[in-house]
């Protein structure tokens, strides 16, 4: 991750993505490297389709259940998720101060087994050098390369 300074330029950028439990990509998107994480959460929760396996019906645009890291735990994103009746398992920042009412349920085993295949996921996607260094200046070609090499993970698993 690439860290943030208020008097400095910062330069970079950051793959936020939304995976499944087998570490395949559903919605990725791209970000600044001096923004902060929390503010990518509700374009990338937007921009989810699932189709059914038959193909017929509306596809599914909410998950279950959102693990996230412990950046995109602000207000604004828990009230969204709320909005959209999706459970949220996000860590507190260790500095936060406790709000008033009942706390939020964590469970960290249910946690850090899905963080691990986010991981792997992200493992996947740096594999691929063109994605691990960013060679090109256009955000969009980028993201192409990005959604490129989702394609290649998704080839893989079908073999």
């Amino acid at each position: 991750m690439v860290g943030f300074d208020g008097h400095r330029h910062v330069k970079g950028s950051k793959v936020h993505a939304v995976t499944t439990s087998d570490s395949l990509p559903v919605a990725v998107t791209m970000g600044a490297g001096n923004q902060h994480e929390g503010r990518k959460l509700i374009p990338v929760m937007e921009s989810i389709s699932i189709k059914h396996d038959g193909g017929r019906g509306r596809p599914r645009k909410r998950p279950k259940v959102l693990y996230a890291d412990t950046n995109y735990s602000m207000p604004l994103n828990r009230f969204y998720l709320d909005g959209k009746h999706i459970k949220s398992q996000m860590p507190e920042s260790p500095g936060k101060k406790k709000g008033p009412g009942r706390p939020r349920l964590f469970d960290i085993q249910a946690y850090n087994r899905v963080r691990s295949m986010i991981e792997r996921f992200n493992g996947w996607i740096k594999a691929f050098r063109r994605v691990a260094t960013r060679y090109e200046r256009l955000p969009q070609v980028y993201m192409g390369f990005v959604h490129l090499a989702c394609i290649m993970v998704y080839l893989r698993i079908l073999q």
